[in-house]
């Protein structure tokens, strides 16, 4: 008959106002026995399902332990303050919640917290308010019917020990409170050797590292070491480094082996960048070979042989005959590419790829307006990362790397910049105040409004002057078309003086168009009248006199 190993059990504790009993999690074909140790001394047995524990018994480390046939496992050390005194962790800015473990039959008639030897939270009475005292006042609340007490808006000055009595006894169940920030964010540095390289993952010291190793396609493995070798052809390709604290955790961005060995460098437009072997070199090497992807750089055969360069990067280059750094010069975007280096005739662990980048443009902000809330755009080329720099009154900025930002009428920030990045330099735009934001955003719509009432007005002014003139030059210029009452001089200069004809077309007397027009009356023929198509009229006859017809009707 075959057997599984033991399971590893983990002890959960039920405590009353004197005393806590400790079970152990397992399986029920697994023997259950407690390991019991004073100071110094050697654990004593005891095979009994559950174990009581008392505060200031004489034993004060305590382990489950689950037997198989064949196997067992024990849990992890349970001290007397751990049992007595849990250790409750909250979160910078957070709120937690202080239970009494011991559950009570009906609502206490008094409850008094306290953090060391000062009140915290004081029911005197059931039909009595709660006091709250110190720092606590206003941002703490106790439950009258379960006696806990939460805390919110949580700091560091909020760390140390709690301790509840209830209906007027001490309970057994106290507790060490430490509040944390969020973990921070890792970033892996590395170290290379000449076969290998050593992760290192950046954090401070209350923060517990390990490591995620994934091969292609399957799950991560988790390794808690502090310091990670990865060899260059191992089995592993991708890796990420994990920062943890009791509330929260965060992992870096993973990093391939490719990445590991082959590192990326930047350089910019028209500047010079070194590239130096990361192996640690104890004398000059004896050779020495650079290459652009299969195509040779620099190249020293001794060291008492002067350096070949090749290519265009003659004349722009120069190496480094102690390190083997390399440096090119005036840089432009053709130097993209890899690079690798031989030393003493063996190719290195450390390759480069090199991209070449222009500065970052200085960023424009434009805007997108509602009545209540300002979308903010930035101008900027899809390879510069876009940024948001936030200021309140007096502060330093708060940075957003986000797109586009929303920004508020009642918004608590008053100071906005957008940033563009590249992995050389950064620009800001020009700074904008929320006032500008919102003033400038309500101009084009009162402009809107207006120009919505003034353009139509002005529409029709301009229809109604440019019918009257047409039609004022239809009338004046166009045979037959004339206005009734509109009078025509037509004036010849001759040798015996001036000749004047006037003709008067009186209303009711106009001719219809179409229709021939009436002579003058003295006979003549109007062909004799100017028009301004045709020219000037022709002279009268010698004999006509002074031609003028008065107006009758006048």
């Amino acid at each position: 008959m075959f057997s599984d190993d033991a399971t590893i059990p983990e002890i959960s504790k039920d405590c009353s106002a004197t005393e806590c009993t400790l079970k152990c999690s397992g399986s029920a074909d697994e023997n259950v026995s407690w390991l019991k140790m004073k100071n110094g001394n050697n654990p004593e047995e005891e095979a009994v399902p559950t174990l009581k524990v008392v505060e200031n018994g004489e034993f004060t480390k305590f382990q489950c332990k689950l037997s198989k046939p064949l196997s067992y496992k024990t849990s992890k050390i349970m001290t007397l303050q751990e049992i007595f005194q849990a250790q409750e962790y909250g979160k910078t800015g957070g709120s937690i919640t202080l239970t009494p473990r011991i559950k009570l039959s009906t609502p206490p008639n008094t409850i008094l917290w306290k953090w060391g030897t000062k009140k915290v939270a004081e029911k005197d009475r059931p039909d009595l308010p709660t006091d709250y005292y110190g720092w606590f006042q206003g941002r703490t609340t106790l439950d009258d019917n379960t006696g806990s007490l939460t805390i919110y808006r949580l700091s560091s000055g909020d760390d140390g020990d709690y301790s509840v009595e209830i209906n007027g006894q001490l309970k057994v169940d106290k507790y060490q409170l430490i509040v944390k920030d969020d973990a921070t964010i890792p970033e892996i540095s590395k170290d290379y050797s000449a076969t290998e390289c050593t992760l290192k993952c950046s954090g401070s010291a209350d923060e517990n590292v390990s490591w995620l190793k994934m091969k292609n396609g399957n799950n991560p493995e988790e390794e808690a070491v502090p310091t990670l070798k990865v060899v260059e052809n191992g089995e592993f390709t991708k890796f990420q480094c994990k920062l943890s604290k009791p509330l929260s955790y965060k992992t870096s961005k993973i990093m391939t082996l490719q990445e590991i060995f082959q590192a990326q460098e930047y350089g910019k437009t028209g500047g010079s960048i070194t590239l130096t072997p990361r192996i640690k070199l104890s004398t000059p090497p004896n050779t020495i070979l650079w290459k652009w992807g299969t195509k040779k750089v620099a190249e020293k055969d001794s060291p008492d042989l002067p350096t070949d360069y090749y290519g265009w990067f003659q004349g722009r280059t120069t190496l480094d005959d102690n390190t083997g750094s390399l440096t090119i010069y005036r840089l432009s975007s053709g130097d993209d590419g890899d690079y690798s280096v031989e030393i003493n005739g063996q190719l290195k662990v450390d390759k480069y790829h090199l991209i070449v980048k222009d500065d970052a443009t200085i960023p424009e902000i434009s805007k997108n307006c509602s009545a209540t809330e300002c979308t903010l755009k930035c101008s900027g080329s899809a390879d510069e990362n876009v940024s948001w720099l936030k200021m309140k009154n007096g502060n330093n900025p708060e940075e957003e790397a986000v797109p586009t930002l929303k920004v508020y009428k009642n918004s608590t920030f008053t100071k906005f910049q957008c940033k563009l990045s590249k992995p050389l330099s950064y620009k800001t735009s020009a700074i904008m105040t929320l006032q500008e934001i919102f003033q400038e955003s309500n101009l084009p719509n009162n402009s809107g409004l207006i120009i919505g009432i003034i353009l139509p007005i002005v529409a029709v002014l301009v229809c109604v002057a440019v019918f009257g003139y047409f039609k004022g030059w239809y009338k004046r210029f166009l045979p037959g078309q004339r206005d009734s009452g509109t009078t025509t001089i037509y004036s010849t200069v001759g040798s015996t003086g001036l000749n004047t004809t006037q003709s008067n077309n009186i209303e009711g007397d106009a001719t219809p168009q179409g229709s021939a027009a009436a002579p003058p009356s003295n006979g003549s023929n109007n062909a004799n009248e100017s028009h301004p198509l045709t020219g000037p009229p022709a002279a009268p006859p010698s004999n006509a006199s002074n031609n003028v017809k008065e107006d009758e009707a006048a």
